[in-house]
């Protein structure tokens, strides 16, 4: 009997999904269910810097993994001949911080990472940095990876279905798996009070000459995240505000911060402004789940809670929910359910 894979979402870690599921198991029907597609998803306004960033209490071997995993992707991509098409980028990064935390896990894999001096950090002449770290790392520009994601899918026979899903229950009867990755619709669709709203407002602009990220991890910290076609200044990371409208005061915040930071912005021409809500949750959810609705066994395996580590984590994610796919088609007691 064949079974029937749903996979619910389509920013970068449903598409992420779909795909990765159909290099794994190339016969087995798989079926795309999202009510936005790029480029009306979250993941397409990111920066898409590969940095973890966000995730709550998620335990760091976890991050590890699927971060490391990740890079690895991206890496791949980037060596490729459709890498620069596909908005994949490798820059250079200075992450600061007004308070001194241990050397980040990453460490080990990224490019070229350093710890600043004292005397490096005083150059800045930004007094409140206590610390700081110097390393290469890419960005994954999700405008551009999505739509190539969603090609591929398409065409190795996935089905796209566009669609609005207000619970499982309303497609748990034509479906033996279904993969949950709503983003923040999750905190609806499964009924998860811990998902929350990270709001994020960010600017636009074009600044050809702007060629290295700056992150300043303080609390009141701003971003500075060039991409291929723009650079991105930012930001805010409120909890639990749910409106997508911009602030003035978040504007000034935004603009003053980055000018002070890299006073040539202040020439760049401003392209927009988005606010962006990012899928924040207490840790991130990679798991399965066994299920029975109405009368119907059924296998839940959940992939949300990313915050803003989306374009981090995805892929290192997908090869986990392929793996926990890989379990259920493989145990006795699933397949028996079967026959």
């Amino acid at each position: 009997m064949v079974v029937k894979v749903a996979v619910i979402g389509a920013g970068v870690t449903g598409l992420s999904v779909a795909t990765v599921l159909q290099e794994k198991f190339p016969n087995l029907p798989i079926t795309l269910f999202a009510d936005k597609f790029s480029p009306g998803t979250t993941s397409d306004g990111a920066a898409g810097l590969w940095m973890p960033f966000l995730l709550g209490d998620t335990p760091e071997k976890d991050v590890y993994v699927y971060s490391k995993d990740t890079w690895i992707f991206l890496k791949k991509l980037w060596d490729s001949p459709v890498g620069g098409k596909l908005g994949v980028s490798l820059v250079p990064c200075l992450q600061t911080s007004d308070t001194v935390n241990p050397v980040p896990m990453y460490s080990d894999f990224v490019y070229g990472f350093q710890v600043l001096t004292k005397e490096e950090l005083a150059l800045y002449n930004k007094p409140e940095w206590r610390q700081g770290f110097r390393f290469v790392t890419f960005i994954c520009e999700g405008s551009k990876l999505m739509p190539h994601l969603l090609e591929e899918f398409r065409s190795k026979n996935g089905i796209v279905i566009v669609k609005r899903l207000e619970s499982l229950e309303e497609i748990a009867s034509d479906f033996d798996v279904i993969i949950n990755c709503s983003g923040i619709g999750a905190k609806e669709l499964v009924n998860d009070i811990s998902v929350h709203p990270i709001r994020g407002h960010i600017f636009r602009v074009k600044a050809p000459w702007q060629k290295s990220i700056l992150i300043d991890d303080s609390d009141k910290g701003n971003y500075i995240i060039p991409n291929q076609d723009s650079v991105v200044l930012g930001g805010t990371h409120d909890k639990d505000q749910w409106d997508i409208v911009p602030r003035k005061e978040d504007a000034k915040f935004i603009l003053d911060g980055c000018t002070s930071l890299f006073p040539s912005l202040e020439k760049a021409e401003i392209l927009y402004e988005w606010v962006g809500l990012r899928p924040g949750r207490n840790q991130l959810r990679v798991e399965l789940e066994k299920k029975t609705i109405n009368g119907k066994p059924l296998t839940v395996i959940h992939n949300y809670g990313h915050g803003g580590s989306g374009l981090t984590t995805f892929y290192g994610c997908a090869l986990k929910v392929a793996n926990l796919l890989q379990g259920t088609l493989t145990s006795e007691n699933y397949l028996a359910s079967k026959l």
